[in-house]
Parts: C-alpha cells; structure tokens; sequence
C-alpha cells in the first residue's frame, strides 16, 4: 500500500507523462527516418525540382482573355440567378465544377502562406455546403431564402471573378481540366456502386427491354424504378458527356446527348456506347480521368483528390464483383 510520503506530487506525474510524450515522439522519429532510409534524395531532388519549375510556368505566360474572363463571370451570375428558381443537376455541377477549381487554384497561389490556403479550403467547404443545402431543402424555400442560403457560393464566384482578370490562362486551362476529371471519377464509381439488380436493369432499359416488367422483376413500385433509373442513367450522361467526341466517333456519327428527364431518354445512343461490352467505356472514361489527375498532382507536388477514399470504392467494387462471379458459379 502507498502511503502519503512516497506517493508522487503533481509535478511528478506530469514531468512523467512529458518523458513518456517525448520517448513516444521519439521512437516514431525514428520509424520514420527509417521508412525513408533508403529513398533516393537525387531523385527526390530532381522531383521537386521539376515540380517547382512547372509551378512556376503555370503561374506565368499568357493571361486569360478579357472575353473569356467575362463569359465566365457571365455565366456564374446568371448561374445564381437561376439558382433561386430551379434546383436541377445542370446548375448544380456548375457550382460544383467552379468550387474544385478554386480549391486546386488555392493550392497553386498559396504555397508559401498555409493561413491563406486554409481560409480558401474553408470558402470552398462553405460553398459546397451551401449548395448541399439549397439542393436539399429547396422545395421549402423561397427565392430570397435560396439566395440567402447561396450566400458562401455568391462570395466564391465573387473571388474567382476577381482572380480572373488577370489569370494565367495554362493554369485556368489546368484546373478546369482536373475538376472535370474528378468529377467524371466520382460520377462513374458512384454509378458503378449502384444495387446490381439495378445495374442489370439499368442495362436491360437501355437495349430496350420494357421498363414496367423490370420494375416488376425488382419487386419495385414503377414510380421508385423510374426515380432510381433515372439517377443512374444522369450518371452516366455527366461521365459521357466529358468524352462525346470519343464516344461519337465509336458510334460513327453525333450521338446528340440530352440529359435524361424520362424512360425513353435512357435509350439514346451515348448510354449505349457507354453500357457496351460490360461498360467498357465507362471503365475506361474512369482510368482516363485517373490518369489526368495523376498526371496534374504529379506535376505539383499536391492533390486535392481523395485517391485513398478512390483506390478503397474500386476496392469494394472488385470485391463484390468476385462474389457475384462465385455466386453465379
């Protein structure tokens, strides 16, 4: 039993814990100069030295042009505008495909101040929030309310407009490119982690098969089957979108898109260029867009692309494609 005299003063336990703190501090120190041993630093050298120049050129040469520049602002206002009337995807990629490229754009201009760049990530995660929001509860708000809530978008396009009047047009070019890239990876591995049965369907529409007896065939009241085919074929038309020349050239003519409002829309050729040979399309317009990020972030040192959350969705993916094959086994 301790007794009074030998039990340790406050001080004790707390100089105790700082040494434990330390020595803990210190093994991983040591763990970690151990992982990176045996890196080559020449080429960790020559990486970052590349990475810094191509930072460099694409904070310089040519600035966007003033019609450029102001067919965007252009289009961002009057984005808002519509944004107080009508909640559809359209408008909503629009707010989302401005808020990536302000978020990479803060990664690129804000190296040296990790205050700034945190006060940009801040705008973008309020501006993504607020268009959550507005998508949400839009039906139960009125257009004043709607502008309201749209506040912390209102102020983002604000910014970009400011940063495009004198932008380097390579480095707009770059992050327009990357965002839409993400969002042809996102769109794709959401569609393709949709219920199987309704995947099946989705492809059975599509080739004409009737609609009310694969509703049937799910068990699923028509109007749900309507809903739930409708959202994935809008997937699908925000990934073919982004290569309709290459899927207009395997088809052999125009494929003429149109974003999917009723069944007989989800019989138009692009989802069927998408849908064929097991989605070998859709399959591939995924690793395109994983190389066009890979590319950019490997140019500069950063991502904005959660590539941990990708690489465990494609995980999930092939394996509950394994299982389905041993079921059908």
């Amino acid at each position: 039993m301790q007794t009074v005299a030998t039990k340790p003063t406050a001080s004790q336990i707390l100089a105790a814990k700082k040494a434990a703190k330390k020595s803990t501090q210190q093994e991983r120190a040591l763990k970690r100069a151990g992982t990176v041993k045996n890196v080559d630093r020449n080429r960790l050298s020559t990486s970052s030295k590349a990475q810094k120049e191509n930072i460099a050129e694409m904070l310089s040469g040519a600035k966007v042009s003033e019609d450029e520049a102001l067919t965007c602002s252009i289009m961002m206002w009057l984005s808002l505008q519509d944004m107080r009337y009508a909640c559809n995807q359209e408008l909503i990629n629009f707010a989302e495909h401005i808020i990536k490229q302000v978020q990479r754009l803060g990664l690129y201009c804000n190296t040296d101040d990790p205050a700034n760049e945190k006060s940009v990530e801040f705008a973008c995660r309020e501006a993504s929030q607020a268009v959550a929001q507005w998508t949400k509860d839009f039906d139960n708000l009125s257009p004043n309310q709607r502008q309201l809530v749209l506040r912390p978008l209102q102020n983002l396009f604000a910014a970009y407009e400011a940063f495009l009047k004198d932008a380097p047009a390579r480095l707009i070019a770059e992050v327009s490119t990357y965002s839409l890239a993400v969002r042809v990876a996102k769109k794709a591995m959401t569609f393709l982690e949709l219920d199987g049965g309704l995947i099946s369907a989705v492809d059975k529409v599509i080739s004409g098969a009737d609609s009310r007896a694969q509703a049937r065939r799910l068990k699923m009241p028509y109007a749900e089957f309507t809903d739930r085919i409708l959202h994935a074929a809008n997937l699908l038309y925000d990934v073919g979108i982004q290569a309709d020349k290459e899927l207009s050239a395997m088809y052999g003519k125009p494929l003429n898109p149109v974003r999917p409002q009723r069944i007989s829309d989800v019989r138009q050729p692009m989802m069927k260029m998408l849908t064929a040979n097991k989605g070998g399309a859709l399959i591939q317009a995924v690793k395109d867009s994983e190389d066009i990020i890979r590319h950019c972030d490997n140019g500069t040192g950063f991502s904005c692309f959660n590539w941990t959350k990708h690489f465990k969705r494609a995980a999930n993916l092939i394996g509950l494609m394994k299982q389905e094959n041993l079921l059908k086994a």
